[in-house]
């Protein structure tokens, strides 16, 4: 069982990485970064990250040779910049209402499939996850220590977080630096929690787009 990734940099590589490899931890799968590449220690780029590398990477061709040695591709990306105009996905409907956390999800999966070769989704479709942080990758990690307490907020979740890691001994992460060394740190000993798929699925209970993307591993798990 072999998974790529498409990030948008080192720390959300690391949280994939991770709950791939517990919730698979049976099949003892490989979990290859594809988009950016890293350098041997995992915190290094050596290639540009972000959102916008990530949309690129879909339009390539090159995103079918990713099968010729890997049996399934995850795609990750924050919805927080969803707005801006290269993004294009709004967090509002037409009424000015604002969308559902479902809503949002389906139409970034929409906007990264739109991107993605006609021919590629033809082929391999199937086999293409989408990871969908709405609207940041901590607000998946927020419910290892909101259990039982007040409902996470997606405008709020790294700052919420921050104020949780002291009283857990974990340094906080610096937001304006989620890929130095010392959020790499806190990364680490936030998964630490993470030993059992159970301990993933308990927590995507807290937060419905984790929710989504854990069902879709459960699709895989299934074949």
């Amino acid at each position: 069982m072999k998974f790529a990734l498409i990030t948008e940099g080192p720390s959300e590589h690391r949280v994939i990485k991770h709950i791939v490899s517990k919730y698979f931890k049976e099949h003892e799968p490989d979990v290859n970064q594809i988009q950016p590449k890293l350098i041997d220690n995992k915190q290094d780029q050596a290639t540009p990250g972000g959102w916008p590398e990530v949309l690129k990477y879909c339009e390539r061709t090159e995103l079918k040779d990713i099968f010729v040695e890997n049996d399934y591709l995850i795609i990750q990306i924050d919805s927080d910049q969803s707005q801006t105009a290269t993004f294009g996905v709004s967090h509002s409907k037409a009424n000015n209402q604002s969308k559902s956390i479902d809503e949002l999800h389906q139409d970034i999966v929409s906007k990264l499939k739109s991107l993605i070769k006609p021919e590629i989704l033809a082929q391999y479709g199937d086999k293409i996850f989408f990871a969908i942080c709405v609207h940041t990758i901590e607000c998946w990690l927020l419910p290892i220590y909101y259990v039982g307490k007040k409902k996470i907020n997606p405008n709020n979740c790294g700052r919420a977080l921050n104020v949780e890691l002291p009283k857990n001994n974990i340094h906080v992460i610096p937001l304006n630096d989620k890929n130095g060394p010392n959020a790499l740190k806190a990364y680490s000993s936030i998964l630490s929690t993470w030993k059992r798929k159970k301990d993933i699925t308990d927590s995507a209970k807290n937060d419905p787009a984790f929710k989504l993307f854990i069902d879709t591993l459960g699709a895989i798990e299934s074949v």
